[in-house]
């Protein structure tokens, strides 16, 4: 029964939650509890499918104790000690356990090279191109076009090209830099890279291919709002449409996301979500990732009494 509860959660969450979360309209005021929703949402139907491999693989005599004869039993299911259909449970959810592993680590290793390649091709730029006293806090490269985003890694460097110094005027130029580091104060590339993953390992799945470019537009919205607690919101507005069509599509950067939608949110901000909303958006995200863990130990504890 369990494998059969955690399924239908995951499903249900993939068909049912994801899209009405992407259609949600209430991210667009909270796009910190939007992102976090997401990356709850996203790791509950992970944690759902491993779950139910997990029980499929112990699928056992409910006579026996789980702690004490699992990994035995395990072992006689697999060997064919046991009955046929413990056996067969057992080998659907190594078999299901196998793949998810697979397609995630396949996935997560492609997107680290990946990375990897940009983040030092960007760096060697940086290294032999860049100043580092032209703008504090950023190091300026020659480039023809105006551009502005962060470079991951550890630290993480904001980098803005000439074109977008001599474009932009001062006011301008620090809300830019107020919006790289408000991505780099969120983590907000570990936060794309987690939903970059899934959907690459899971290309088949909609629910994740519509996390990832949510958690892309969120994140340029959560670090307007961080640059707009120290730079005019008009700053801003004037920046993002001189780099808009411009800048590198990988790294976060200040030209991200929807920039219609950022500009008409810095011109006309929307209302903040109340308290008590806010209160149990965060419960539920956090309840999520859990309740997996919660459908298995109940379905156990139900099937030992």
């Amino acid at each position: 029964m369990s494998p059969l509860l955690l399924v239908g959660f995951a499903a249900a969450l993939a068909l049912l939650g994801a899209p009405r979360l992407a259609a949600a309209g209430w991210v667009a005021r909270a796009p910190g509890l939007g992102v976090a929703a997401w990356l709850a949402l996203s790791a509950a139907i992970v944690l759902s499918a491993l779950l139910s491999g997990v029980s499929l693989l112990l699928y056992y005599d409910c006579a026996h104790l789980l702690v004490d004869d699992a990994w035995h039993l395990c072992l006689d299911a697999l060997l064919g000690r046991s009955d046929h259909l413990a056996r067969a449970a057992a080998l659907a959810g190594l078999a299901a356990l196998a793949l998810i592993g697979a397609r995630m680590l396949h996935s997560a290793g492609h997107l680290y090279a990946a990375d990897r390649s940009i983040r030092s091709r960007m760096r060697l730029l940086v290294r032999l191109a860049g100043t580092r006293t032209a703008v504090p806090g950023a190091t300026v490269v020659p480039h023809p076009e105006p551009a502005a985003y962060l470079v991951p890694g550890r630290p993480a460097d904001i980098v803005i090209t000439s074109a977008a110094v001599d474009r932009l005027a001062a006011p301008e130029l620090s809300a830019v830099l107020a919006h790289e580091r408000g991505h780099r104060a969120g983590r907000h590339y570990e936060m794309t890279r987690w939903m970059r993953m899934l959907a690459g390992a899971f290309p088949w799945l909609r629910c994740f291919a519509d996390g990832r470019r949510q958690v892309e537009r969120l994140v340029e919205l959560c670090a307007d709002d961080a640059a707009a607690r120290t730079a005019p919101r008009l700053d801003l507005a004037r920046a993002l449409v001189a780099l808009a069509d411009h800048g590198a599509a990988v790294l976060p950067a200040m030209h991200g996301g929807d920039a219609l939608e950022r500009l008409d949110r810095l011109l006309s901000p929307p209302p903040p979500l109340p308290a008590r909303i806010r209160a149990a958006i965060a419960s539920a995200c956090g309840l999520l990732p859990v309740t997996p863990f919660g459908l298995a130990v109940f379905e156990r504890s139900v099937t030992l009494l």
